[in-house]
């Protein structure tokens, strides 16, 4: 862990992990399915303390079994230091196979599963036409969608990559059933066009223990999703636990490692950062401040990736130029990494910004920072 020698009045306190978090567990009436259907809604604690802010949202197939849906919940804040809070949207299903597979296309696989199967395509009629826009109507949500599904539902998410691209954002696949209907899926994504993709897609996939068929099929679709026509159009991440995890208790592992690699993608990734919170800065759609993006610099700074703490922190400034603290924040971060030059720049910016701002501090008050700021200066210029 990387210890700042200064870090003055950079008192970085990051929110609680345990904040009152909200489960809703409702009955929706569905007109597709003619019936109600439950969903369970996890809201963090922020949602309620910050009555202004909009949360990205993940949808979690299969939480009739709880625990599927319990460990996405129990798992982020510490996988993203609790600076991304989401919503977490568990989909109950009554029957898995029915709403999760597409219609077979060969009587043996009807067989197989004795006629329950097939309501894919309903299922994401419901889930584009009703369920997302109840919850997007009832809940404050930012755009993006991350799905996560395991086996068939991990089949499922893929179907609706390829049969709704619009859906989802990111796709967290957990031992998907590629094998389904002598590989349907398969077939499928070897004739897809990717034009139809209009943003790049982020897939993380992992396979356990399930033997050489699905094997070969994953292997298959990992080889289409990385040929030169899906460039630039999906970001694939592919892992496998074959050696340590059967079916059943690769679920945890996926979960874990696909949440990191996709918040590794989107949020701990200072490119992708930036520019995704711009956008939604310039939509007003979040309401960014320096103490927010302050927290931010420091969890890349606390994973030693000083450069990108410096660049959210620069980025920050272009924002809030009239921040004084921001300027001595990244003067001890080029002082740290013995940039001296830009560290005595924005030691004296910041000097610059006092007296403009005087009026803030008291006559001691000031005198006593611009002194600490010329001793760093000093010392600076004399190594």
């Amino acid at each position: 862990m990387i210890k700042l020698p200064f870090l003055f009045l950079y008192i970085c306190i990051f929110p609680s992990l345990i904040y009152s978090q909200r489960i809703d567990s409702l009955n929706i009436y569905s007109k597709i399915f003619d019936k109600e259907r439950r969903i369970l809604i996890y809201t963090p604690g922020e949602y309620d303390k910050k009555p202004d802010s909009g949360y990205e949202v993940i949808y979690v197939f299969d939480a009739q079994a709880r625990e599927y849906f319990d460990i996405i919940h129990s798992s982020l804040s510490f996988l993203n230091s609790s600076l991304f809070p989401m919503i977490v949207v568990g989909i109950v299903s009554e029957n898995r196979n029915k709403d999760f597979l597409p219609r077979n296309e060969y009587p043996e696989t009807y067989e197989e599963y004795n006629g329950n199967l097939g309501d894919a395509d309903k299922f994401i009629g419901y889930l584009d036409n009703e369920l997302i826009p109840y919850i997007e109507k009832n809940y404050r949500t930012l755009p993006r969608r991350i799905s996560i599904g395991h086996s068939n539902g991990a089949t499922f998410i893929t179907y609706c990559l390829l049969k709704n691209p619009a859906i989802f954002d990111a796709y967290i696949a957990i031992s998907p059933n590629y094998g389904y209907d002598k590989e349907q899926l398969v077939k499928r994504i070897e004739k897809f066009d990717p034009g139809q993709l209009k943003s790049v897609k982020f897939m993380y996939m992992c396979i356990s223990n399930e033997g050489d068929e699905w094997t070969s099929a994953k292997k298959k679709v990992i080889s289409s999703l990385k040929s030169r026509s899906f460039k630039d159009k999906i970001i694939i991440v592919n892992q496998d636990f074959s050696a340590t995890c059967n079916h059943m208790t690769v679920y945890p592992t996926g979960v874990i490692n696909g949440l990191k690699n996709y918040l590794d993608y989107q949020f701990f990734n200072v490119n992708n950062l930036i520019a995704y919170y711009s956008e939604l800065y310039d939509k007003k759609l979040i309401d960014l401040n320096p103490e927010m993006l302050k927290h931010i610099s420091h969890s890349f700074l606390l994973n030693e990736k000083t450069d990108d703490a410096a660049r959210i922190l620069l980025w920050a400034l272009q924002l809030f130029p009239d921040e004084l603290h921001l300027y001595n924040h990244i003067a001890e971060i080029y002082q740290y990494q013995n940039n001296s030059s830009q560290a005595i720049k924005y030691y004296r910016l910041y000097k610059e910004k006092l007296e403009q701002h005087k009026d803030l501090f008291s006559k001691e008050q000031l005198e006593n920072l611009k002194e600490l700021i010329d001793t760093r200066i000093k010392n600076l210029e004399n190594k």
